[in-house]
């Protein structure tokens, strides 16, 4: 049976998106900015669609996409020239530019008007040199280009709308795991095999693409590797399986992780998946809004101390990163020094991951949202996954 979805409000209504250019420009005002640029290419789509309701294309001629926001007057959508038109209809904007025939156009009118002017810059980490280039050539000598996190932040707290949408994509990743579970009953079918399968399923359920790449990690597999893509190793009875699921509704995307014992497994494994998961609870149980992201990440890595294992952390992360749009957004950061302070319905996914070479690998996560009184999670798959023993 489908999972039935159709009562879920899909599409986020145009006064929200106004109340959030409404809120972008109060920050503005506050940090001295007179306008803001806001960068997205296919891969990090999220600051622009926040505003515009516009995401680039992915797969093909990178097809970028920007903003440009001045504190009073009408925003201007930029996107690649043979993408106006679309770009037009799928915006509310009512100012759709091709972004390599009219940035240089944009910023110096502007300039015109405003001279001496303060001009922040969202998405600074991922902008594509083609494009700082025409942006530093545009520049007049008494204007100030400045990095800022305005769109970043803002758009880390969600709106009921958006984690309406969240909470559907992350019912697609349960099912998605789901399937992996049911065709485990088979034996010796390939990491490959699998991922496939789930995959399908997300997409016959309504899944409107992925989020990142499925991890499916088997044996050797997960205990070497933070991160891989499915092989065509198969799946043994005895092995440790890292499962990485999710997909994108309406935008918006899940991320959801379970480490799973595939039969009878020794008790090393056994002990290393119980572990894991009760760290991700200890850890989950702490979350509040007010503490910051180093408060954050204390309480999972206690347990883990205690029990002698080292947290397996992605490079720049602790026990969380962001999410919302995109897989893996700016804030807040989770992890040690980090001082961003979480804050009500802001989303991250809360993951904890063991790697030991030789034994096995596990990761438990989900996407939550930081609500008044705790963490709320929107993946919700059983987190204790012993399939098939004896």
């Amino acid at each position: 049976m489908k999972f039935n979805y159709e009562d879920v409000l899909q599409d986020i209504p145009v006064i929200e998106y106004q109340e959030r250019v409404k809120k972008a420009r109060e920050m503005m005002a506050r940090q001295g900015y007179e306008g803001l640029l806001v960068w997205s290419d296919a891969a990090r789509m999220s600051n622009v669609r926040w505003l515009a309701n516009y995401r680039a294309f992915d797969g093909v001629f990178p097809y970028p996409a920007m903003v440009f926001l001045p504190l009073e007057g009408e925003p201007i959508l930029m996107a690649e020239g043979s993408l106006v038109s679309y770009a037009k209809d799928e915006t509310w904007f009512s100012d759709v530019r091709g972004i390599r025939q009219e940035l240089p156009n944009v910023l110096k009118d502007f300039q015109r008007k405003h001279p001496n002017s303060k001009i922040g810059m969202s998405g600074s980490k991922y902008l594509a040199l083609e494009f700082y280039e025409q942006i530093q050539d545009s520049l007049n000598v008494g204007t100030h280009l400045e990095k800022t996190n305005i769109i970043e932040y803002l758009k880390s707290i969600k709106s009921e709308n958006e984690i309406r949408n969240m909470k559907v994509a992350g019912r697609l990743a349960d099912i998605g795991i789901e399937t992996i579970h049911d065709l485990l009953k088979t034996e010796n079918l390939t990491e490959r095999e699998v991922a496939r399968q789930a995959y399908a399923a997300m997409f016959a359920n309504g899944a409107d693409t992925v989020s990142f790449d499925i991890m499916v990690q088997s044996g050797p597999n997960s205990s070497d590797y933070f991160l891989a893509r499915p092989r065509d190793r198969k799946i043994q009875k005895g092995d440790t399986v890292l499962i990485d699921i999710g997909c994108r509704f309406n935008g918006y995307s899940s991320d959801m992780a379970r480490g799973v014992a595939y039969g009878n497994v020794s008790k090393e494994k056994e002990r290393m998946l119980e572990v894991c998961l009760e760290a991700w609870r200890e850890g989950m149980s702490k979350l509040r809004p007010g503490m910051t992201g180093a408060e954050a990440d204390i309480a999972a890595n206690e347990v883990l101390k205690a029990a002698g294992y080292d947290h397996a952390s992605g490079e720049g992360r602790g026990c969380a990163h962001s999410t919302g749009m995109d897989p893996e957004e700016e804030i807040p950061v989770i992890g040690p020094g980090s001082e961003d302070v979480l804050v009500e319905n802001q989303t991250i996914a809360f993951e904890i991951t063991l790697l030991q070479p030789g034994v096995g690998g596990t990761r438990v996560e989900d996407t939550v949202v930081i609500r008044k009184d705790g963490a709320e999670s929107l993946t919700n798959f059983p987190h204790r996954c012993f399939w098939y023993q004896d």
